[in-house]
């Protein structure tokens, strides 16, 4: 039993159950609502790209800092790109 909960203690938490995360949700989806709605539409889903909620960190920072295509570039941080992140990953899918 003690295995089990030093186990449970060292698996990272899903993005919606850690700290600080319903925080990092509501500023995500305001940097998404400045920068990504235009072209990503509400359910981020929309545009050239496709599905983007599931597209992991690496992708994101890639897409933001490189202005891939037509995507402009993005002047986020990294803080700002993680919490975009949470939010991506937070919206409901069908």
């Amino acid at each position: 039993m003690v295995v089990l909960r030093i186990l449970a203690l060292l698996l990272p938490l899903p993005l919606h159950a850690q700290p600080g995360a319903a925080d990092a949700v509501a500023r995500g989806e305001a940097l998404y609502a400045l920068h990504c709605l235009r072209c990503h539409g509400p359910t981020a889903t929309e545009g050239l790209s496709g599905d983007i909620r599931a597209l992991d960190i690496a992708t994101i920072t890639g897409a933001v800092r490189s202005g891939p295509g037509m995507m402009p570039l993005v002047p986020l941080t990294d803080a700002e790109i993680a919490d975009l992140r949470r939010y991506l990953v937070s919206i409901d899918r069908p």
